[in-house]
């Protein structure tokens, strides 16, 4: 008798592992589609490892939705990042530009400034905000943008904040410390909320 319980159990489980997956290859076509609904879709990672140090970020977002950005990098390593919001114009794109991104009259100095630094002292603003609550202001060498600083101690150090940016906008951030770091995620309209569902 125990000998069938037994067996019995191994098949509800194998059944349900088989239910599992297949739950899971249903959502695989909508997480391809870049679909944001889920809660981790709407996290900006700080990666290093195969394929370097990048950001790795949802396609798009809904407006108000909350953004989490997350550093899973090992700052004893490689350093501590920061995710700021630019205008596309600011991104360095060039080698030299991502060389002198650190000098006067460039974006990397700025974001530094926005955050209270001159690049040589400590960060004392953190976040770094302008304009709305949350993510919505892009900055440029003149003009003051929203932005995070993910410390030197630990890695797993993240922020959540909502994106107040309007929808049809699109969002661009680079990080300042290693200003080959860039993205962008484009804002869309919220998802409509319908009674009784």
């Amino acid at each position: 008798m125990k000998q069938r319980l037994s067996r019995f159990g191994s098949i509800k489980g194998t059944i349900a592992i088989a239910t599992g997956l297949i739950a899971c290859m249903a959502l695989v076509p909508a997480l391809a589609s870049g679909a944001t609904e889920l809660g981790p879709a709407n996290t900006v990672y700080i990666k290093a490892g195969k394929g370097g140090l990048r950001f790795e970020a949802p396609k798009t977002i809904a407006s108000g939705a909350e953004l989490e950005v997350l550093n899973t990098t090992n700052p004893h390593q490689v350093g501590p990042h920061t995710f700021s919001l630019v205008t596309k114009g600011s991104i360095p794109k060039t080698p030299k530009a991502r060389q002198t991104c650190f000098t006067p009259k460039h974006i990397c100095m700025a974001i530094a400034h926005w955050h209270g630094t001159n690049g040589n002292g400590p960060i004392t603003q953190n976040p770094a905000k302008a304009g709305l609550d949350g993510w919505d202001t892009l900055g440029s060498i003149t003009k003051k943008g929203d932005s995070w600083f993910t410390g030197e101690k630990k890695s797993g150090t993240s922020i959540e904040q909502p994106v107040s940016a309007a929808a049809g906008t699109t969002i661009y951030f680079m990080c300042a410390i290693h200003p080959f770091m860039h993205g962008s995620i484009e804002v869309v309209p919220p998802t409509p909320v319908v009674p009784g569902a």
